[in-house]
């Protein structure tokens, strides 16, 4: 899933210029049941739904919090490469209100781990004991906005991560940046509470920010309690394959002699142990700092697993 992530901000947004805004409520929304087991991947892409938010049009992927999850902290990571799929999270009750809006400034960059990518992570509390004020919570709709579409984040290489965790010379590659763009992945996972950790005020900020997304009137109209919501089956797990080939513009530097055999024993390290996606991201990230042979490694890494 994380060779899904679009390759160009500027074809995310073609993307999102042609999609047709599906409906004028919320209630209108398709949405997918949480995965309560295992965290689950979520593209957003041409296939989504596209919505008019106050703070502009963006595509939209809407969940289901299943009736038998109470309590409960819910982690979001939006996947990081050449772009990333900046979210805002609207927490909506039974009525398709919106009770809760955690908005993009949540979402903090985490660097890549062992075996983890790149990402932007964020996480809220989900409490719907009876008599919590809370209890309606129903529906996540994760969305981006106009305003982080303009930006972009500041990565650090996964060169760079290497030579740290092993006291090696820093290799001094310019990092990379991950430009916002419209459409992406991002993991969903859901955790025990965390207690001890936040306060109410957390909540009461979120509540305030409530009523900045979605235009006056939009909701006021009460959703139809017989039609049930639509819900999207769930799509079978895709089996584990190569990741397709992504065009990566040429580094206008070329890369030390030194920096490029990192690249290739990194990549040769990642699929000897099985880890595809991180060997692919790390032949897209050589060939952006101007590596001649990490394609070529990768390819024949692969061969001889």
């Amino acid at each position: 899933m994380y060779t899904a992530v679009s390759p160009s901000a500027a074809a995310s947004r073609d993307i999102l210029n042609v999609a047709r805004v599906c409906c004028d409520s919320l209630s209108g929304l398709r949405f997918t049941p949480i995965n309560l087991k295992s965290a689950e991947f979520h593209e957003v892409n041409a296939s989504s739904q596209a919505f008019q938010f106050s703070t502009g049009k963006s595509l939209v992927q809407g969940l289901v919090i299943p009736d038998e999850l109470e309590r409960a902290t819910i982690i979001l990571d939006a996947i990081a490469g050449a772009t990333v799929f900046v979210p805002t999270v609207l927490v909506l009750d039974r009525d398709f209100q919106v009770s809760r809006a955690i908005d993009s400034g949540n979402f903090k960059y985490t660097p890549a781990g062992l075996m983890e990518p790149q990402r932007l992570r964020g996480s809220f509390l989900l409490d719907r004991r009876q008599g919590s004020k809370l209890a309606g919570e129903k529906y996540l709709v994760v969305f981006t906005t106009d305003k982080d579409l303009k930006g972009s984040t500041q990565m650090i290489s996964e060169v760079r991560l290497h030579a740290r965790s092993r006291g090696l010379a820093d290799p001094g590659l310019p990092d990379p940046v991950a430009e916002h763009a419209a459409t992406g992945v991002f993991r969903l996972r859901v955790a025990e509470l965390e207690t001890g950790v936040r306060s109410t005020t957390e909540y009461v900020e979120q509540r305030q920010q409530a009523d900045r997304y979605v235009t006056g009137g939009a909701e006021t109209r009460e959703a139809p309690r017989a039609a049930p919501v639509p819900v999207e089956p769930k799509p079978a797990a895709p089996p584990r394959s190569q990741p397709k080939p992504v065009a990566t513009a040429p580094s206008a530097q070329p890369m030390l002699s030194e920096t490029q055999a990192i690249y290739d024993n990194m990549i040769r390290d990642a699929v000897a142990s099985g880890n595809m996606d991180r060997a692919w991201r790390l032949v897209q990230e050589g060939e952006r700092a101007g590596s001649t042979t990490a394609r070529q490694t990768f390819l024949q890494a692969v061969e001889k697993k």
